[in-house]
């Protein structure tokens, strides 16, 4: 399960995100639409905890239970590409 609670983000102190919250339950289909620069990658980026440099992300963000603003580097690593994935938006 996934569960955002009151995610806020900024970037070199631009606010970014504003209570973002959802919950995913295992199995379920998300999607998340909206208009160009409205900060959908930005909340998958958080989720993964690939922000760039000068992000200030507030809030909880649980993946199977793991709060990822507090996991340490190697932890958050083990959850990438095995509890939590993304597809980026420009491919390489």
């Amino acid at each position: 399960m996934i569960s955002l609670n009151a995610l806020n983000l900024s970037i070199n102190g631009t606010k970014i995100l504003k209570d973002v919250s959802f919950n995913i339950d295992q199995g379920q289909i998300f999607g998340l639409v909206g208009e160009s620069g409205s900060g959908k990658s930005m909340t998958a980026l958080a989720m993964m905890q690939l922000l760039p440099e000068g992000s200030e992300a507030r809030g909880r963000i649980f993946v199977d239970g793991d709060d990822v603003l507090s996991l340490s580097e190697t932890e958050i690593c083990a959850l990438r590409g095995n509890e939590i994935g993304m597809i980026f938006q420009e491919p390489m």
